[in-house]
């Protein structure tokens, strides 16, 4: 504030000493006076005559050029008082790279670098004189390094068997396909926004777990090379706000704000590894058959989100057990849904309970293969006249994605869901 205040100031009394002199010659004058300050080394000043030669002339090109020039370098500087060498060295290689500005502030960049430079290197030569001290340092002043990334390595290669999938690492430099995405280029460079909870994040790949956004990506795991069809998993490994977090996604098709819906992922295994691994410990082996392995797409997974739905209702299962057959559910496997005739589909394959009667309920979920399903309250009928109207169904439709809720349905008995499935008519 008190820089800002400072600055208006100077260009007050600046704009008045050069109009005093006659309105025409305030450009000239105003970047003569803006080298001659460069040259000095006020730079403040130096930019406050710039400032004034744009007001005379906003469009002329060399003022422009000065103006990007000062402003580089002076955040080049801040960043060096703050030993932020890599974004003072970036800063810096803006000012040189600028044409037909200040062959002066070339120099002084130039120079800057070379003594910033010199100093890295100095540093390195120091760090390889112990390289024990310098690994432990790593690992006390960073969320992220090689060390962790090693292990995260080590136990995906177990995540892989006990899932009995084949997990790659990916890489800004080496993309996976999910149908036709490049993960995780699409997202960083802004093709494909990531979207947490309906909502866009801001993410950037990060070799420390730490930067400029919320969202600090280390790592990408996924199965799409050797996993089918509505089968495909990525996983983004992720520090939100310096906490770590495990986000996956299987979406399968486009929309129109192109997000990329992704969830935090409920497999334990999964996510306690990681936090291990980034707390400095070596995460736990994976047993030597997972748990979550066994939820699959089945009439018994089916079964147990019926359970659960019937009590989420107020109702009891047993009941409807025993009033069968006169109620019967019904199973159907749809890749993409359209919500009505909206033009909005959902963002992943889903199974439909259909109750005979319907008055006994219609529940539309996604298996999400890791003892939680996610619920889509999609409507059993459409008897409102909104639905059929272009732009309120639309938003209809957008909200009932928006009002998905993820469910665990792991503490569902076998033998419960057994009893329930015998009155499902199809398996899926």
């Amino acid at each position: 504030m008190r820089k800002s205040f400072v600055k208006i100031i100077s260009i007050g009394l600046l704009s008045f000493l050069l109009v005093s002199c006659g309105k025409n010659d305030t450009y000239d004058q105003s970047m003569q006076k803006a080298k001659e300050a460069i040259n000095e080394e006020k730079f403040e000043e130096a930019e406050s005559f710039v400032d004034l030669a744009l007001e005379s002339r906003p469009k002329e090109e060399e003022a422009k050029n000065y103006q990007k020039q000062i402003q580089s370098y002076n955040k080049a500087m801040a960043f060096k008082k703050k030993k932020e060498t890599k974004n003072a060295v970036i800063k810096l290689d803006e000012v040189i790279k600028v044409k037909e500005g200040s062959i002066q502030l070339v120099e002084y960049a130039k120079k800057e670098k070379e003594k910033l430079t010199e100093e890295k290197d100095n540093s390195k030569k120091e760090n390889k004189k112990d390289k024990k001290p310098k690994k432990d340092k790593e690992t006390r002043d960073t969320l992220w390094n090689t060390s962790k990334a090693d292990k995260l390595r080590e136990f995906m290669v177990g995540f892989s068997q006990a899932m009995d999938q084949d997990y790659k690492e990916y890489k800004p430099s080496q993309n996976v396909d999910l149908y036709g995405i490049k993960l995780p280029s699409v997202v960083l460079n802004g093709e494909w926004k990531m979207a947490v909870n309906e909502q866009e994040v801001q993410l950037e790949w990060s070799e420390t777990g730490e930067g400029n956004k919320p969202y600090q990506l280390v790592a990408v795991y996924s199965d799409a090379d050797t996993q089918p069809y509505l089968k495909k998993h990525v996983y983004f490994f992720v520090f939100e706000n310096g906490t770590p977090k495990v986000f996956v996604t299987q979406q399968n098709q486009g929309n129109d704000q192109n997000y990329l819906y992704f969830n935090e992922t409920q497999n334990a295994d999964i996510k306690n590894g990681f936090t291990q691994i980034v707390n400095g410990g070596q995460a736990a082996k994976m047993p030597e058959k997972s748990s979550t392995k066994e939820y699959k797409d089945n009439k018994l997974l089916a079964a147990k989100v019926l359970v659960k739905q019937i009590e989420s209702h107020g109702g009891n299962p047993n009941d409807a057990i025993a009033n069968s057959p006169d109620t019967t559910y019904s199973l159907m496997k749809e890749p993409s849904m359209e919500i009505w005739t909206t033009g909005v589909y959902l963002p992943e394959d889903v199974t439909i309970i259909t109750g005979s009667p319907l008055a006994a309920g219609m529940f539309t979920y996604h298996n999400n293969g890791d003892g939680t399903v996610t619920m889509y309250p999609v409507p059993s009928h459409y008897q409102d006249k909104d639905w059929d109207d272009p732009e309120l169904g639309k938003q209809m439709a957008q909200d009932v994605i928006a009002n998905k809720k993820v469910v665990d349905i792991s503490n569902v008995s076998d033998e419960m869901a057994s009893k329930m499935a015998t009155i499902i008519e199809n398996d899926i």
